[in-house]
């Protein structure tokens, strides 16, 4: 039987339509339950997934890039499964270890000098060795100071294991520079401003998939497609911004289902969705922003306080689009390694110092492809493309010692912290921040002293060890999902439809 009050065809409402509301009205249909619907509040589906093509040659990723390893990915397995993995690559690199090559890359310094590759490829085997002990004291509950960051402990311990190096002081310079330069990429990596707000103590809590990290030659929406198909259009809405989420609505409500109560979705727009159950999957960025007067009546304290714990950083991308390539046939990355002196960004003005490395990508084989991250990258946000696209001109002209460097044809960037819809890009764990964060933030509200979940939460930021990725948030959706589908198969009947 079903637990008590509980209806044989219940009303899911899912707030958002990228990956984990997608994944979780997907497996929702699969396991018959379909009185499904999907608020959107952007005019298309994906949300931090969004990949838009510019002719028949280039493919823009303005948000997702990668799948995040091959073994035990879900993402990964879904694109393989659907013959989506088309492109050259080894089998036996993508299903071996998760290993960076560099000998495509260039790591240059100012007036067109390169870093020699020996030396890059012993730093990067020391840093490798150095991020592998701060991922160490998480895994192996080694003690930390309050307020210890992983920033504090690189810091710490890099001019430690170079200074017991047999490197000369050149190289020790060199590689000194490189260090600081790695620490702008693993914000890019992590989503923070600064490695000093990433927290030490749980900075091995997110677990690295082994495999390679596959650029998908299709473009990310090919992946988010195979799911949409499982769907029927009709449950998907479009432009519904979600303005309040009524969670305590009784019996005698105006938008009561059959007399049960439940919930009540209202959308700006004023149309009204009563709902059993309601899967919010909206970013962190939005419900740190929001969370007070999203719902109704207001979340648990308890809630409120670990989401204003938790980290959400804005990372942002720059495209270059050349006529044609100005770089050697086969460069995979060109590295702006700054003087040890002058890395660090002192004043707004100096922001295009935290972009660290221009990526060319086989999807945009003329284009040019920045990170950004932090204040810098919200920086970037306000300035118009032709300041960014000279800005940086000037800085490419100066380390590749190339002063014929054209303008490009076209220049874009992402605005991921101005976007209203995500207020940010991705989630972290800062100093100050528990673990356990995580686990808290997902916790379902219930109906009155019943376990029955009437708001849900998914998302990226949900899920305790694969936060910030595409896999965390489908597996999020799904294990929401699973929650209702375990709930309800209690019953002898199936669900069946009812158009809501």
């Amino acid at each position: 039987m079903a637990a008590k009050g509980l209806s044989l065809r219940p009303v899911i409402v899912v707030v958002g339509g990228g990956m984990a509301g997608i994944a979780a009205a997907q497996r929702l249909f699969e396991q018959g339950l379909t009185d499904v619907k999907v608020l959107e509040a952007r005019d298309r589906t994906g949300g931090r997934i969004w990949t838009q093509s510019f002719g028949a040659d280039t493919t823009i990723e303005f948000g997702a890039n990668w799948i995040h390893g091959s073994i035990g990915n879900p993402i990964y397995e879904l694109a393989k499964q659907h013959g989506i993995l088309r492109d050259a690559v080894d089998p036996e690199d993508l299903e071996g270890p998760n290993v960076r090559e560099y000998e495509n890359e260039m790591f240059l310094l100012q007036g067109g000098r390169v870093v020699e590759a020996a030396v890059v490829s012993s730093f990067v085997r020391d840093y490798n060795k150095l991020i592998e002990r701060c991922e160490s004291i998480y895994k192996e509950g080694k003690p930390t100071q309050p307020g210890d960051s992983a920033g504090d402990f690189l810091f710490r311990e890099f001019p430690k294991q170079l200074a017991l190096s047999n490197d000369r002081d050149a190289v020790k310079r060199t590689k000194m520079m490189l260090f600081k330069h790695y620490l702008k990429l693993e914000t890019c990596v992590t989503g923070c401003h600064d490695m000093r707000e990433e927290s030490l103590k749980y900075f091995g809590q997110y677990r690295e998939l082994p495999g390679d990290h596959y650029n998908n030659p299709a473009g990310y929406n090919v992946i988010l497609d195979v799911l949409l198909k499982t769907i029927p259009p009709k449950c998907i809405a479009y432009n519904k911004k979600v303005q309040c989420i009524r969670w305590k609505e009784g019996p005698d409500s105006a938008h009561n289902i059959d007399g049960r109560g439940g919930a009540v979705v209202e959308c700006e727009d004023g149309e009204v969705f009563p709902a059993d159950h309601v899967i919010v999957t909206v970013p962190l960025g939005f419900l740190k922003k929001h969370g007070r007067t999203l719902f109704q009546p207001p979340l648990p304290e308890e809630k409120l306080a670990c989401l204003a714990r938790m980290g959400f950083g804005v990372v942002n991308k720059i495209f270059l689009t050349f006529q044609q390539p100005f770089w050697d046939s086969g460069c995979e990355a060109l590295h702006l390694v700054w003087d040890q002196d002058e890395s660090d960004t002192n004043a707004p003005e100096e922001w295009y110092k935290k972009m660290y490395a221009f990526y060319i990508d086989d999807k945009a084989p003329n284009t040019l492809l920045g990170w950004i991250s932090g204040k810098e990258a919200e920086y970037m946000e306000t300035l118009s493309e032709e300041e960014i696209s000279n800005t940086f001109v000037s800085l490419l002209r100066k380390f590749t010692g190339n002063e014929e460097i054209p303008q490009p044809v076209r220049t874009m960037i992402t605005r991921w912290g101005g976007d209203v819809l995500t207020c940010g890009s991705y989630s972290f764990i800062p100093v100050g921040g528990r673990g356990d964060d995580i686990n808290t933030a997902a916790e379902p509200l219930y109906r009155d002293n019943t376990e029955v979940p009437v708001v849900q939460f998914a998302g990226e930021a949900t899920h305790s060890e694969f936060f910030s990725t595409v896999h965390g948030a489908y597996l999020s959706g799904q294990r929401e999902a699973n929650r209702l589908v375990n709930l309800y198969s209690s019953t002898n009947n199936t669900p069946t439809n009812s158009a809501l």
